[in-house]
């Protein structure tokens, strides 16, 4: 609300001047009764009614005015006439598409009963007709996209159809940096509909009908949960935080959340060893109050709860954090939470069907195996597939850290008494460190790269499998410093260099197929949705 000038009032006698009478009561009385209005004749410098009266003019006043201003009015004040835009043309440089939860008059409609986001087939309703909806996402530097609309004159403004060219695919780098800003994803969203006969039988296939997530991110790994909410940046910045978990309910929020924003902000936060405010329990519950979360979706929920333990982890270790008897504690404590995180793991885990994956037959793989992983893996589901590939590439990142920090309870202290043996208790009394060791790391890494292909063959957002390539990359690379002092099972090639090649070989393969995806987008015609 505003106070700005407004129109001038008149003087202060608006009514007939009564003076004097007070020693008369009749005659005020009489007067009252009398009394009429008296126009301000406004004549500068003082009104000729008031001189004419015989009373002092009291001048001119403006009077103020309060207007409240609307994202509606864009940027018009309440009080002032709304702006007419009367050519559809002349519109044409703003962009149709609505942000967040306002999609404009082309509206379509998640169907009951409400399934998991990560479902590739949604039925919706739009204008009366049921369609089957393909959900597909990929990468994509927005600004590089070219459109071309249609000129159909009775397309309303925001219905015209787009045809869009893309730049050759290339996977994302999701190598975490530091910067001055939280994680932020943009996203377009575009729709094509074909006609309700072709996506149900006959010729129709999946992909008649698509909504697709167009999007890009940084990978600022800049992130401080001790601000409050007035003074964090990013709450004015990032659409997701500024919505709040309520605003993530519905289609194609939900969706958009689910599948494109919290896979991608999770794993560069794991990457980087970066807490992330999705791992509170409002954002871990709210946004699925109408969509039921899948296992997929509850595995991302354990999963958000490691970086702020890997953010502990490097504290501790870190070589300027001196030997004290403080730090064996807070390993100890550190090793512990971990541990009730791998145990919670491990309980999702044995929650599957015991046919989520098995040992395929190579003869009916559409690809062919390579070496060193010539034993792949199949799943009853994509879905059930990536869920695996997530579980194994967290595993992949937890247990190196648990292995150090087991070995960081024994090393000597500068304050305390020497040569005084560390005795464990509670949980960690009786552990085994070697299960977190290099070897049985190495065993889960090989079972990323053995369902690798099998996901990224029918992945409808090839970047998924890009965060598994990354941190494969990572733990091969990685993998010479873990197993100094190790002699046994060492043979040529089991440095990690020979899995480093399959690496670079399933980062191609994530490319293939991201082209093949921006082929089908690119030879349909789509309609603006909705954007965050």
């Amino acid at each position: 609300m505003v106070g700005v000038p407004g129109k001038y009032k008149g003087c202060n006698s608006n009514f007939f001047h009564i003076a004097n009478l007070e020693d008369d009561h009749h005659l005020l009385e009489e007067s009252q009764k009398l009394t009429q209005h008296l126009q301000c004749d406004n004549e500068r410098p003082l009104c000729r009614k008031c001189l004419d009266s015989g009373r002092e003019c009291a001048g001119y006043e403006r009077e103020t005015v309060f207007i409240i201003g609307t994202i509606e009015d864009q940027g018009r004040c309440s009080s002032h006439p709304p702006r007419v835009v009367k050519s559809k043309k002349s519109s044409g440089k703003q962009s149709s598409s609505k942000r967040g939860d306002d999609t404009g008059s082309f509206q379509l409609v998640a169907n009951t009963p409400l399934r998991p986001a990560w479902d590739d087939l949604i039925s919706v309703s739009c204008g009366g007709q049921t369609f089957q909806v393909q959900i597909a996402a990929l990468f994509t530097p927005l600004s590089s996209v070219t459109r071309a609309y249609a000129t159909d004159e009775d397309e309303g403004e925001q219905n015209r159809t787009i045809f869009m060219s893309f730049p050759t695919y290339q996977s994302p780098d999701l190598t975490p940096y530091p910067g001055e800003d939280d994680f932020q994803l943009f996203s377009q969203c575009m729709v094509h509909l074909a006609p309700p006969s072709e996506s149900r039988g006959g010729q129709g296939t999946q992909t008649d009908s698509i909504f697709m997530f167009l999007y890009e991110h940084n990978n600022s790994i800049t992130y401080n949960p001790t601000l409050p909410p007035w003074k964090d940046p990013s709450l004015q910045t990032s659409t997701v935080r500024r919505l709040g978990p309520s605003g993530f309910r519905q289609f194609p929020n939900h969706h958009f959340f689910a599948r494109i924003y919290r896979p991608a902000a999770i794993w560069t936060a794991l990457l980087s060893s970066t807490p992330t405010f999705l791992s509170s329990p409002e954002w871990q519950t709210t946004p699925y109050e109408s969509h039921p979360p899948s296992p997929l979706d509850n595995l991302l929920s354990l999963l958000s709860l490691l970086p702020a333990l890997f953010a502990r982890f490097n504290s501790i270790t870190s070589p300027d954090t001196p030997p004290t008897l403080s730090r064996r504690l807070l390993a100890q404590d550190l090793l512990s939470n971990m541990m009730d995180i791998e145990l919670r793991l491990s309980a999702w885990f044995t929650s599957l069907p015991r046919s989520a994956f098995w040992i395929a037959d190579p003869a009916t793989l559409p690809y062919q195996p390579e070496i060193p992983f010539m034993e792949t893996f199949a799943f009853r589901d994509t879905q059930t597939g990536l869920a695996l590939l997530f579980y194994w590439s967290g595993l992949v990142l937890l247990w190196p850290k648990m292995w150090r920090l087991y070995w960081v309870l024994f090393e000597a202290v500068i304050d305390g008494p020497i040569g005084v043996e560390v005795t464990l208790s509670g949980k960690l009394a009786g552990v085994d460190p070697m299960r977190w060791g290099w070897k049985e790391t190495r065993g889960v890494a090989e079972s990323v790269c053995r369902g690798g292909y099998w996901v990224l063959q029918g992945a409808a957002q090839p970047d998924l499998v890009g965060w598994v390539v990354e941190v494969l990359d990572w733990f091969y690379g990685e993998l010479p410093g873990m197993m100094t002092g190790w002699d046994e099972g060492v043979m040529v090639g089991g440095d990690g260099r020979l899995e480093m090649g399959w690496v670079r070989g399933l980062r191609e393969r994530v490319q293939g197929r991201g082209r093949d995806i921006g082929e089908v987008v690119g030879g349909r015609g789509w309609v603006d949705y909705v954007s965050f």
